[in-house]
């Protein structure tokens, strides 16, 4: 199954884009049409002419624009300015050939020498004004986006600010309440005692992630193995887990709390619902400039669309998914895997 992506991509082709490239089509048209109207004169050949030319040129531009816009939209904004000086003269070498076949359709003769160096001044003219234009016009989509995130970010960290006011109201009443369980058992239930001494952990966790903005991975997978062990004295058998991780990738920093929305929606949609349990596995595996982390699970097979774990009532992965693009630009990735089970898989940048 395809993974669902979630959230918005100012890379992506909008009415305004769409609307920009045939204005500057027109406006180049104009410019270009002016000289030689008042030369020959209003006629209808003079149009076609003129129809033939924005037709010609506006083909030879989309490869290129396909290129910069959509295959290498991944890329610093000066490596591709860099790159236009090539291909501009791809868009003349592609403008040219499209000449010739329409010459050849239309039993004209073939562009002379001559011409196709007349022709090039024109030509890298129009290319330069289209171009600029649409990268002008990306930049205010994108300075768009950024504000909206600014303005999320802004929202998040005062919320974030709420919680931790809250979480800090007696926290030690609450650790020292356990404390005060776990001495009272006996020495046959130490099991129990156990589970509230990894309960205490985890609250603390949760403490800590109000306090900090980012901490290392391996802490992070840490919590994991702590709050994944709570919720194998729930399930039992029905719980396998493990938890991986390359070399390198442990120093990289995170934000506190990440991935628990992740594993407690894998237990939720896999685990719990399955008779027979499943597993949850993390694997976070050093790629180049970044560490991608993948979530999955086994167990009961997820039925249900991917865009219900971003637009039910549940806000976890929405506001995990959010949290990623905001703070690091990454995409939150969802699949449902070969064994009918999900797949979550991000990037941290290094």
């Amino acid at each position: 199954m395809k993974p669902y992506l979630p959230s918005s991509n100012p890379q992506r082709t909008t009415t305004r884009e769409i609307a920009l490239f045939i204005f500057v089509l027109l406006v180049m048209s104009i410019l270009y049409g002016t000289p030689r109207l008042f030369a020959q004169g209003f006629s209808t050949d003079f149009i076609a002419e003129i129809g033939v030319d924005c037709l010609i040129m506006t083909i030879a531009c989309l490869p290129i624009w396909w290129l910069h816009f959509r295959k290498l939209a991944h890329l610093p904004i000066k490596q591709r300015f860099a790159l236009h000086i090539l291909t501009a003269f791809v868009y003349y070498a592609i403008w040219a050939g499209l000449y010739y076949i329409y010459n050849c359709i239309v039993g004209l003769p073939a562009m002379s020498s001559e011409q196709f160096f007349q022709n090039i001044g024109p030509n890298l003219l129009f290319y330069i004004q289209v171009f600029s234009s649409l990268h002008i016009d990306l930049f205010f989509r994108e300075r768009e986006v950024q504000q909206l995130r600014e303005q999320e970010l802004r929202e998040l960290a005062y919320s974030g600010e709420i919680s931790a006011l809250k979480a800090q109201i007696q926290p030690h009443f609450l650790f020292n309440t356990l404390n005060s369980i776990s001495a009272s058992l006996p020495p046959e239930q130490e099991h129990t005692r156990v589970l509230i001494a990894r309960l205490a952990d985890t609250f603390r966790y949760a403490l800590l992630s109000t306090q900090q903005d980012l901490v290392p991975l391996s802490q992070e997978l840490d919590f994991m193995r702590t709050y994944l062990s709570l919720e194998q004295g729930r399930f039992g058998k029905r719980l396998v887990f493990s938890i991986e991780s390359t070399e390198g990738a442990n120093e990289v920093l995170i934000p506190p709390m990440l991935l628990q929305p992740f594993v407690e929606n894998a237990i939720k949609h896999g685990i719990e619902p399955s008779i027979e349990g499943g597993s949850v596995t993390i694997r976070c595996i050093q790629e180049r400039e970044a560490v991608g982390i993948y979530i999955e699970n086994t167990g009961s097979p997820y039925t249900t669309s991917l865009e219900d774990l971003f637009l039910g009532q549940g806000v976890g992965v929405k506001n995990t998914a959010k949290r990623l693009e905001n703070q690091f630009g990454e995409k939150l990735h969802v699949s449902v895997n070969d064994n009918g089970g999900l797949t979550i898989h991000f990037r941290i940048p290094c």
